[in-house]
């Protein structure tokens, strides 16, 4: 078994990641004259005219403090944010750019060196977050990529321009993850003479681990092998 991309996560050696605005005054009908138009009010009967009482300026609507946009990136089942899985590489770094910066560290190449059809995959780290972006099969340093997946080490520190989706933990065991999620599963992957074990929950957000009592690592897409 062989790789070129760094594995995704401790465990991965072996898995690869395949104005406020104001209210307008309201609109005044004028009445029609029967007679001319006169600039002069009429006289009162003691020969004086009527003073005019000023009217009263029109409310202005209430100013509204609109919150600010959120600067937290949500790793979520489907992919981050609205950057779903199978979004442009440009989009999806663009997004990672403007929330957390420069990422620490990438990794480029096939995806896997036993496979002569491999995409071409690249892998940009953020802390304890990974994401994978790949060609379509066959593809070279130039084919364009998509995002593919994400993954976090639980023993690492995550951003704190990320977070993981409400509901997941980050801290647990797989017996917690089968109280929490009756319907996901827990499987057991032969890697040779090795295996990993992957819980998958019900919306496709997975936990990995090197046994079968605690998860080293929690992502979400595709998850391939190369032997």
């Amino acid at each position: 078994m062989a790789i070129s991309l760094r594995a995704l996560g401790a465990a991965g050696a072996a898995v690869v990641l395949t104005a406020c605005a104001t209210t307008p005054p309201p609109a005044v009908s004028a009445s029609p004259s029967t007679g001319a138009a006169s600039d002069s009010p009429a006289p009162s009967a003691s020969g004086s005219a009527p003073s005019a009482s000023p009217s009263a300026p029109p409310s202005g609507t209430p100013s509204v403090s609109l919150p600010p946009a959120s600067t937290t990136i949500v790793l979520q089942a489907k992919g981050l944010d609205k950057a779903n899985f199978g979004t442009a590489e440009k989009d999806v770094t663009t997004l990672l750019t403007a929330r957390s910066g420069k990422p620490d560290d990438s990794y480029s190449g096939p995806v896997c060196e036993l496979d002569s059809a491999t995409p071409y995959g690249r892998q940009l780290v953020y802390g304890g977050a990974v994401f994978l972006f790949q060609s379509k099969a066959k593809g070279k340093a130039n084919s364009p990529r998509t995002f593919t997946s994400w993954v976090i080490n639980l023993e690492q520190p995550l951003k704190s321009s990320m977070k993981l989706a409400d509901g997941y933990p980050v801290d647990t065991t797989f017996a917690k993850l089968k109280s929490a999620f009756p319907k996901g599963k827990l499987s057991r992957i032969a890697l040779g003479e090795a295996a990993v074990y992957v819980f998958r929950t019900p919306s496709g957000i997975w936990y990995r681990g090197d046994d079968n009592k605690t998860p080293t690592d929690v992502g979400a897409g595709a998850m391939g092998t190369c032997e």
